[in-house]
């Protein structure tokens, strides 16, 4: 987009959000009118948009009148007369923009933020290092896999000069939102939370679909310039790591079959964990003479249009899926174990208007204020609900007062969207509490139910004929089509390949196949210089992916940066500090939902302990991974020289 005219200026800010605006002509003004109460916008309810900061429609005018000056001064060139460097004054102002108090250690998160979103650039704004501290010569990486955390890692190891090369069994880059084709796949995510701090996209939609956040991250791969360095359609097999080399192999298999060893000083794996689908251990699968596949396995030869459809599991895929393959299938049976959670989903499929996308694109100052209001509204505001009170007197139903009145909310949802019809009611109000299980959107799920050629069937798949499935010992279903929607072996992370560190440890048996125990998510003790971007408990619970990767790709970027300066070659974390950390984790999760007895999930292993999901706010976290430190890992082998390591 070209810079914005007088003309295009006044007709964004018609649409623009309020609030937003209001930040803009503070800042650009530094007119402490404009923080008096008269101006004050509402606080944030639940997920829903917030676009006038319910002030009133003078007040609204007022503001968007003075943000028109406000933007034209921001598009010459001159800089804001508030400068947002200064932690008490974020807490002050950032707390009138979502209106209600922030802690200190949000004011500095904030502020740290602020920083990097309203660069010129869009770039991350770094602070100026005294030493510019880059990688020996030679040390090489191993990125495996090109998704998400792949992109982190390429662009902060990237900073520090690291010659590296990426393994991506993918004929294409975007991990999840390669693989995932089925209809309808998406976030449920506000679009510019889902996006990496260092690469803006102009979102079409608040809440993207599947092609265009595709397109994002093969986007961002080559704004990296890093997609000649990946070797696609390439599967990694193999990580073994030499004690007396200090040095990891990697085997890989090749596009032709061919295996190949490939030597490096460190490994990181971002491939994730949601990528190894699970087909349900139940008799006769084998002996269906229809079609049948996983959601991740999509089948785009088949063509469901006249076809008796049965879908398998209710979780997210599934109600992304449903809705879409409703409208052509001859008759679509959902099989549900047990409901979910399903929450009003107010800006599904919305565009975004043209004149917010403008001031997106062109105002940083603009785009920094919108994405701090959703970093808020959709982060720790919900995470800090989802704690235990262990004095709340209905502990069956709910874990604490806010969470019983979501849940009276959602009950009272479902049963607006299914009225008169009082046994989907029934079967669709979950027993457990919300939040336990991944709470999902309503992207036409009620509406679907009530169509006349969907049934919900609820119970377990206990066998697969040649003609269907059987439901418990009532029900036969007759269906040309099983799509199981499944889910993935969440819990093994690492899994999809061997890994052997000191004395050809089998990282499998040292986490016991589905108990991985790492430090911060990113370190294993006795594997040297394997570090993951996306590994266990690091999933947030809700707000932003991005934001986490991020924080863990720039944790081992500023790990790197210590351990070349002490001119150590390997480090692996302590079994102290790994344990450390991991029993804050248990300690944090015992206060949480998804530790609560009344349902399972896949956030938790074959021993109950929840080890998909984080339990740390934002903040947090963020304070655990701000400022690395050599004293909690091993060093291995001292380098007896760097050369061009260090240069003023």
């Amino acid at each position: 987009m070209s810079v914005l005219t007088e003309r295009e200026i006044r007709e964004a800010v018609k649409v623009a959000t309020v609030p937003v605006l209001l930040m803009v002509v503070y800042q650009v003004t530094g007119d402490e009118k404009w923080l008096s109460d008269r101006y004050r916008p509402s606080k944030f309810r639940g997920v829903a948009p917030r676009v006038t900061g319910d002030l009133a429609d003078d007040v609204q005018d007022e503001i968007r009148a003075a943000a028109i000056e406000a933007i034209r001064t921001l598009l010459d060139g001159r800089e804001p007369a508030v400068a947002m460097d200064d932690d008490e004054r974020v807490k002050r102002i950032a707390g009138f923009f979502v209106g209600e108090p922030i802690s200190d250690r949000h004011a500095a998160i904030l502020r740290e933020e602020l920083k990097r979103r309203a660069s010129s650039t869009g770039e991350v704004a770094e602070e100026d290092d005294e030493v510019q501290i880059t990688a020996p010569e030679g040390f090489k990486a191993i990125i495996i896999g090109a998704g998400v955390s792949g992109l982190a890692a390429i662009h902060n190891l990237g900073q520090l000069g690291i010659e590296f090369e990426i393994f991506e069994r993918g004929s294409e880059a975007g991990g999840v939102w390669f693989q995932n084709t089925y209809p309808g796949a998406g976030v449920d995510t506000p679009s510019h939370l889902y996006s990496l701090s260092f690469s803006y996209k102009d979102w079409i939609h608040h809440y993207e679909l599947r092609d265009e956040l595709y397109g994002y991250f093969n986007h961002v791969l080559d704004e990296l310039g890093a997609r000649d360095k990946v070797r696609f359609n390439t599967e990694v097999l193999s990580a073994h790591y030499d004690e007396e080399k200090v040095q990891w192999t990697v085997t890989t298999r090749d596009p032709d079959g061919a295996l190949t060893e490939h030597t490096a000083d460190m490994v990181v794996s971002a491939v994730g964990s949601l990528n190894q689908p699970v087909l349900p251990d139940v008799p006769g699968r084998e002996a269906f003479a229809g079609v049948q596949f996983h959601s991740n396995e999509w089948d785009h030869d088949i063509d469901l249009t006249g076809k008796r459809v049965a879908i398998v599991g209710v979780g997210a895929s599934c109600q992304q899926i449903a809705p879409r393959i409703a409208q052509t299938a001859a008759h679509l049976t959902i099989v549900q174990r047990s409901p979910q959670w399903i929450a009003p989903f107010d800006q599904f499929c919305e565009p975004i208007e043209d004149g917010q996308r403008r001031l997106l694109a062109e105002v940083p100052l603009y785009r920094a204020w919108y994405w701090l209001g959703l970093f808020w509204q959709q982060g720790d505001k919900i995470i800090d609900a989802l704690r235990i009170d262990p004095e709340w007197p209905h502990p069956d139903r709910s874990i604490n007062r806010r969470n019983d009145r979501q849940r009276e909310f959602l009950t009272g949802y479902i049963k607006e969207q299914l009225a008169g019809r009082p046994d989907l009611i029934e079967a669709s109000v979950p027993d457990y509490p919300p939040f336990g299980k991944r709470m999902l959107m309503d992207n036409g799920w009620y509406r679907t139910l009530l169509r006349d050629n969907v049934s919900l069937v609820t119970g377990a798949v206990s066998s697969v004929d040649e003609t269907g499935l059987q439901i418990k010992d009532a029900v036969h279903l007759d269906v040309d089509v099983i799509i199981w929607a499944t889910g993935f072996a969440a819990s093994r992370f690492l899994s999809s390949y061997e890994v052997k560190g000191e004395n050809d440890l089998l990282l499998s048996e040292y986490w016991e196949e589905d108990d991985p125990r790492a430090y911060l998510g990113v370190g294993i003790p006795h594997f040297p210089n394997l570090f993951m971007v996306g590994g266990p408990h690091s999933l947030p619970p809700s707000g932003s992916f991005m934001y986490f990767t991020e924080l863990q790709a720039r944790y081992l970027r500023d790990l790197l940066k210590e351990m070349f300066t002490a001119g150590v070659q390997a480090i692996a974390p302590t079994e102290e500090a790994t344990k450390r950390y991991n029993d804050l984790v248990d300690e944090y999760h015992s206060r949480t939902v998804w530790t609560h007895p009344g349902f399972s999930t896949y956030y938790r292993n074959r021993k109950g302990r929840v080890i998909f999901v984080m339990p740390f706010l934002n903040v947090e976290y963020w304070d655990l991974v701000k400022t690395p430190t050599l004293d909690d890992y091993v060093a291995h082998e001292r380098i007896a020289a760097i050369s061009s390591s260090l240069t003023a």
